[in-house]
C-alpha cells in the first residue's frame, strides 16, 4: 500500500495537523507511557504513543516486551484499547483480523543515553474516529501496569483531520 488514500497507513502525499495530547497515561517507578499528540488525516490518526524507561530501574526483557506488541504476542506486550462513544472497541495487536476500525502498531524509533530510553511507538487507527469523546485505556501488566483510561477529544480530532493538506494541490 502507498500510504496516498489507503486507510492502512498514513497518507505520504498529506500533512497531518496535531492534537496536542500532552498525557501520561501510566506511569511505574521504571516506566512512563506518554501520548504527547496524534496526528490526523482525512482517513485516520496517528497516535504517538511513547514509552520511557529509566535505564537503572527498567525491567530486564524491556525492549523484548515492546517488540512483542508489534508481533502479536499479546500475552507480556503493551495494550491499548479504544472505545467509541456507541461502545464498540478496537484493540491495539487486532489488526491483522479486524474489519475497520483497525489500530495497527506503526513502525517507530528508538533513542536513548545513559540514564532514560525513549521507544516511540505510534499507532494507527483508521478510519478518522468519530468527533465525540473516546475512551482509550492503557494496560501491561507484564510491566506492572493495570487498566488506566482517559478520554480523547474526538471532536478536536475531527477538526485537525480538517486542517490537513496536501503537499501539492491536485
Amino acid at each position: 500500500m502507498s500510504g496516498d488514500g489507503g486507510a492502512q497507513v498514513p497518507p505520504i502525499s498529506r500533512m497531518g495537523a496535531i492534537v496536542a495530547v500532552e498525557r501520561v497515561l501510566a506511569r511505574t517507578p521504571a516506566l512512563a507511557v506518554l501520548l504527547p499528540m496524534i496526528a490526523a488525516y482525512d482517513v485516520g490518526c496517528l497516535l504517538s504513543l511513547d514509552v520511557v524507561a529509566r535505564n537503572a530501574a527498567a525491567p530486564r526483557g524491556l525492549a523484548l516486551q515492546l517488540d512483542a506488541a508489534f508481533s502479536g504476542e499479546e500475552s507480556m506486550s503493551l495494550h491499548l484499547v479504544l472505545r467509541y462513544p456507541d461502545g464498540a472497541e478496537v484493540a491495539s495487536g487486532d489488526d491483522r483480523h479486524c474489519a475497520p476500525p483497525c489500530l495497527s502498531w506503526f513502525p517507530g524509533g528508538v533513542r536513548g543515553d545513559a540514564a532514560y530510553t525513549l521507544y516511540q511507538m505510534p499507532l494507527w487507527l483508521s478510519p478518522l474516529p468519530p468527533a465525540a469523546d473516546l475512551q482509550l485505556t492503557v494496560e501491561w501488566p507484564w510491566a506492572g501496569i493495570g487498566p488506566t483510561a482517559v478520554t480523547l477529544d474526538g471532536a478536536a480530532i475531527a477538526r485537525a483531520a480538517a486542517r490537513s493538506e496536501r503537499c501539492w494541490p491536485s
